[in-house]
């Protein structure tokens, strides 16, 4: 009776825990896909609007009010609450 009150007890932890860790307050977006989604091709970490105006990770990082890692090449933005 005392594995089945531990198996008990190990499921309701790990139920009350999934939701908690789905809470983050920041997204994490690869450069490549904040490029390609808005229609652009990316390379060489410059993405490449299809226009004179070509921007770099970073700058397309910042427009966006993110913060960019340039070892991980991705953009951290705030969460919507």
């Amino acid at each position: 009776m005392g594995s089945r009150k531990m198996l008990m007890t190990t499921a309701m932890v790990a139920l009350l825990a999934l939701p908690l860790a789905a809470c983050s307050t920041t997204v994490k977006l690869k450069s490549e896909r904040l490029c390609t989604a808005t229609g652009g091709t990316y390379s060489g970490n410059t993405c490449n609007p299809g226009t004179p105006n070509q921007k770099g990770a970073k700058a397309m990082c910042d427009a966006h009010g993110g913060v960019y890692d340039s070892v991980l090449d991705m953009c951290e933005m705030p969460g919507d609450k």
